[in-house]
Parts: C-alpha cells; structure tokens; sequence
C-alpha cells in the first residue's frame, strides 16, 4: 500500500512540473506575449537583472526608435516603450492600446491585485517624441497600485481626447 501511495504521489509531482514547464514561455514571441502580462511587468520592471540588453536578447527585438533613455519596440501586437534608467535597467514601460485590448490589459492587471488608487490630471506617459502627449496630458487619469515586496508598482491609464477608444498606459516601479 504504501508503494502504491508513494508512486501516485510521485506522478502527481511528474505531472505538476511538466505542467509549469508548458507554461514556461520559451520562443521570443512567447516571452513578448509573456511579458505583457501583470505577472510579468509587476516583477520585472526595475529589477537590476531586467535591462535594455536583456530586452533584446529575450525578446528578439530592436528599437524601432530610441529617444534618451526610452527604447520603443514593436512587439507584434503593440508598441512598447521601455525606458531606463543610466544602468540600462528598464524603470517604465507605456502602451498605446485600443478599446477592448487596453479593457482586458487593464482587467488582467486589477484580476492580478491592482487597486484603484485616483483619478488625476498628470499622467507619466511620454509620446515617441519626447514630449507630453497634447492629447493625453490633461485629461483625467486613472492611476492603479500593486504593493510588492520591491515597492510599488503603479499603473496610469488616460484616455485619448482625439481618438476614440485608445488608451495610454504607464506601467512603472516607485523609487
């Protein structure tokens, strides 16, 4: 019996370690896929290990544009920007959404323990330009927090007053 106990409880382990091994994103898409998920962002952004360098590597990408220290690459379904601090680590990375995939990106991340935090009128989202965005800056923004055990991460949300239904979306790690 107790051989019989032993190896059930041996082939549940089995199956539970192959199991997180297909959820281990594995291919450059994967990972890009990955990454945008608040499991990932919330963790890795300001982490010493998670740099421009490493960026590219992982997710197989080259800046389609660099502006200071903000590193914009196109990830397939979206834009991002990823900006860093002098050592390379990347603090901030903003996202220009649209209707239903900002509503779920935003869900996913309050599903994942974000809270409201307030509404306000600065917004820390910068356009690839540089600049503040004319038609973000201003309009009312919806600021989100997760406390973890690094700090905090916040996520600002703001609505486009010229286009319809888009979003910007600043994820970032308070210092």
């Amino acid at each position: 019996m107790k051989t019989k106990s032993a190896l059930a409880i041996l082939l549940v382990l089995v199956a539970q370690f192959c199991f997180a091994q297909d959820k281990v994103p594995t291919t450059p898409e994967e990972k890009r896929a990955a990454f945008l998920t608040p499991e990932y962002y919330t963790n890795w952004l300001g982490a010493s290990f998670f740099t421009i360098p490493t960026v590219e590597k992982e997710f197989d990408v080259t800046p389609v544009q660099i502006l200071n220290l903000t590193f914009f690459y196109d990830f397939g379904d979206c834009f991002v920007g990823m900006e860093s601090n002098e050592k390379g680590v990347v603090v901030q990375m903003t996202l220009r959404l649209f209707a239903e995939q900002a509503t779920d990106f935003i869900q996913k991340a309050v599903d994942y323990g974000y809270g409201y935090v307030t509404n306000g009128e600065n917004v820390n989202v910068r356009s690839n330009t540089g600049k503040l965005l004319p038609d973000v800056y201003g309009t009312e923004v919806r600021q989100y927090r997760k406390t973890t055990k690094n700090g905090n991460v916040y996520m600002e949300v703001a609505n486009s007053e010229r286009y319809a239904n888009e979003y910007e979306i600043a994820v970032y790690r308070a210092e």
